[in-house]
């Protein structure tokens, strides 16, 4: 299966190649696609644990988003009136529904950045006793995933190029973290599942989101690595449901706090942000980086 995802990738390359020639550019390289034009910062969803530590399962492959929402009305038919009227009582959540992939060999050469497990939140740690609490080793929650030690002899004997055990470890974490998304801490059970935030271009900008529902499964076309019985593509869908709670107050979009922008917002911050989202490094002087 190696081969035939190397092909379609390869076919893709050489259709970039195509126009590249045609419009006189050079064509797009994976470096070009993941550092230069950073899609990593730009489609990605945020894992905020009511610890104040957040997780980010960047997307290197198109994913599929499918929104719907209802408005709550109440209708009403008068006597001898030809036409109903109606009042409108509120709105229920966005529904957003996701499928993406997890493809080892792609992330494996699409990925920058350090391979961490857990940031700081926007809110960050307010005394030494939170991190001490949370963050036992704060070095080793940030720490590199380690690289593959198979001898030569190994990577014989299994017959294949092994792939890095951190690659295999990394998309395992992914998959772990997606199982999280509805879980809650057993040790303080007031410590509810995490907070979803789900960021994918201009349209969703940094949504806050609980998640319903996931459903993981194995692509059994794509085979898998041979020494983790990893699958080689994974398929995950996520119904999630937008949460916008924030201070309760009056939703800002320019404000810095992350409260204030996820309050509630109608179509007059249409009119006045050309958005209702909370938005996240568009609003703040200083992005949070995460190469």
């Amino acid at each position: 299966m190696v081969s035939v995802i190397g092909g379609v990738l390869g076919a893709g390359v050489g259709a970039l190649g195509v126009l590249g020639g045609l419009t006189g550019s050079k064509p797009s390289s994976p470096y070009d696609f993941s550092v230069r034009r950073a899609i990593h910062n730009k489609s990605y969803i945020e894992f905020h644990f009511p610890n104040k530590l957040v997780a980010r399962l960047p997307f290197y492959e198109n994913i599929d988003i499918r929104e719907s929402r209802e408005a709550n009305i109440v209708k009403y038919d008068p006597i001898g009136r030809s036409s109903s009227l109606y009042t409108y009582t509120g709105a229920t959540s966005r529904v957003l529904k996701l499928d993406f992939f997890l493809t080892l060999p792609h992330i494996q050469d699409m990925h920058v950045g350090p391979k961490v497990r857990f940031q700081p939140g926007e809110e960050g740690f307010n005394t030494k006793e939170e991190i001490k609490k949370y963050m036992k080793d704060p070095k080793g929650a940030n720490k590199v995933f380690k690289e593959d030690d198979n001898t030569e002899e190994e990577v014989e004997a299994i017959g294949v190029n092994a792939e890095p055990t951190n690659w295999v470890k990394y998309v395992a974490w992914w998959v772990n973290l997606i199982r999280s998304s509805v879980l809650n801490n057993q040790q303080d059970v007031t410590q509810g599942p995490p907070l979803i935030r789900l960021k994918h271009g201009e349209l969703y900008d940094n949504i806050p989101c609980i998640c319903k529902s996931y459903n993981i499964a194995s692509v059994q076309d794509a085979g898998m690595d041979v020494k983790s019985l990893l699958s080689r593509r994974i398929k995950v869908s996520m119904d999630l449901e937008e949460y916008r709670a924030g201070n309760f107050g009056e939703y800002n979009r320019q404000s810095k706090q992350i409260l204030d922008r996820d309050n509630v917002a109608g179509w007059e911050a249409i009119i006045g942000y050309s958005t209702t989202d909370p938005g996240s490094a568009a609003t703040r002087i200083i992005e949070r980086e995460w190469e």
